[in-house]
């Protein structure tokens, strides 16, 4: 097995960095909603797009999360983020359990934001680490 980076030494174990990535998510989307109730409550957005505002925040959440995770992490990044959405939307549940008697209404729409947010991380993350083709400079001593 050949590795092209050194190790650092920084790197954590899965669970702590899919929890890591879980705490950021959980922040982002307080903080997220947050700003949207103040937004509502000095009426600059009106009520009826409170659902785009929403959207926008699971988004943003699983993705910061699932970069938050790989970040801790640092090796299998679809893994990585797939399971830290995985994890956000297990949290997401639990929360609607415990607060609204679990009445689960738009939990397919917010699996797919939540998934495709966190695999969207993983997959742009693909694309950033394949360069091209690096050629070996020789140096024949003389």
């Amino acid at each position: 097995m050949v590795v092209n980076q050194k190790p650092t030494g920084r790197a954590t174990s899965i669970p702590g960095g899919l929890l890591f990535g879980a705490a950021i998510s959980l922040g982002i989307t307080l903080l997220a909603a947050a700003v949207l109730a103040k937004l509502v409550a000095s009426e600059i957005l009106e009520e009826k797009n409170i659902g785009y505002g929403v959207m926008l925040m699971l988004l943003i959440g699983a993705y910061t999360g699932a970069l938050g995770a790989y970040g801790k992490v640092k090796r299998q990044r679809l893994k990585v983020c797939l399971l830290s959405g995985v994890v956000y939307f297990g949290i997401l549940l639990s929360i609607t359990a415990l607060f609204f008697g679990g009445q689960y209404e738009a939990v397919g729409v917010t699996a797919i934001l939540v998934l495709g947010g966190s695999m969207t991380a993983g997959l742009l993350g693909l694309r950033q680490n394949r360069g091209g083709k690096k050629r070996k400079i020789r140096i024949l001593n003389r």
